[in-house]
């Protein structure tokens, strides 16, 4: 079982030369790019008193995963195998719970322009900071299970329900972004520019998990189903695209800050006065 999981992390983890310059030359960027980013949004939350703590937590995740994406390049030198596979489970949570808080996004978004009364009367830092730590604990809990079916049961088994469970919120990310857009487009108590703001996130959201994420989750079934039959020169080529682009998400998150910072007070201000202006009318008619 050892041989057969070091030789299928092997070859699930060790890039290229070409592929190792590329990530080295992303990391330089992408580090300084997410530390403006964090900075940007503490000053933010400074000036407004409103903290974005799901795109916070968006930023922690991208900050672990370009740390440990660079280490992993080093499994093709002698480093300790179960030092890589520490990092790579590491990594694999980062994206993991990265994801998670893309889909928290996406529903806190939806739920603001369809419910916006119940979404103010619910919203508090309070409830986000329970949804965040459910969503940490949660998928942390899932990691540790995926680790011990890698160790005690079959780790193909344990990479495939990775792949799963990156593709399972792909769905309600869609569904969000489309609900939104069609409440939105039949909404007059959103201006034209406000309602661009709030697309935007949801778009750049929907364009992650569909530029950045598909093709690995694409290229991890193929190689899970493929690895006992060999892995051909196209899934190489394939690996080293997909694992480029999975690792160019932190510098799409960053554009999150830009997005993020005059769309949440002004909308629901103006929905929610909608909302209660339509709900008193329904109680004067019926009086």
């Amino acid at each position: 079982m050892y041989t057969c999981s070091g030789a299928f992390y092997s070859t699930a983890l060790c890039a290229s030369s070409s592929e190792m310059v590329v990530i080295w030359i992303i990391f330089s960027i992408e580090f300084v790019v997410m530390c403006l980013a964090l900075y940007g949004l503490c000053c933010l939350c400074r000036s407004n008193h409103a903290v974005p703590l799901f795109v916070m937590n968006l930023f922690v995740c991208d900050i672990i995963q370009i740390c440990t994406k660079p280490v992993l390049n080093f499994c093709t030198l002698n480093v300790q195998k179960n030092a890589i596979f520490f990092v790579f489970y590491v990594y694999i949570l980062s994206i993991i719970v990265n994801v998670g808080f893309m889909v928290c996004i996406s529903v806190e978004r939806y739920i603001m322009i369809k419910h916006p009364v119940w979404y103010r009367l619910h919203h508090s830092c309070r409830n986000l900071v329970l949804i965040s730590l459910l969503v940490w604990a949660t998928l942390c809990g899932f990691m540790v299970i995926d680790v011990i079916i890698a160790l005690k049961v079959d780790v193909e088994l344990a990479f495939l329900l990775n792949v799963i469970v990156f593709f399972v919120p792909y769905p309600l990310v869609v569904f969000c972004f489309v609900g939104s857009w069609k409440a939105l487009s039949h909404s007059v108590a959103v201006t034209p520019d406000e309602r661009k703001r709030i697309l935007r996130i949801l778009a750049l959201v929907l364009f992650n998990y569909t530029v950045l994420f598909l093709p690995s989750i694409v290229q991890n079934i193929i190689f899970a189903v493929s690895f006992n039959h060999g892995i051909s020169s196209y899934y190489d080529c394939l690996h080293s695209v997909s694992g480029i682009m999975m690792y160019l998400n932190p510098l799409a998150d960053s554009l999150l800050y830009v997005f993020i910072r005059k769309d949440a007070h002004s909308v629901l201000r103006f929905l929610c006065c909608k909302k209660l202006h339509e709900n008193q009318l329904m109680v004067d008619g019926s009086g």
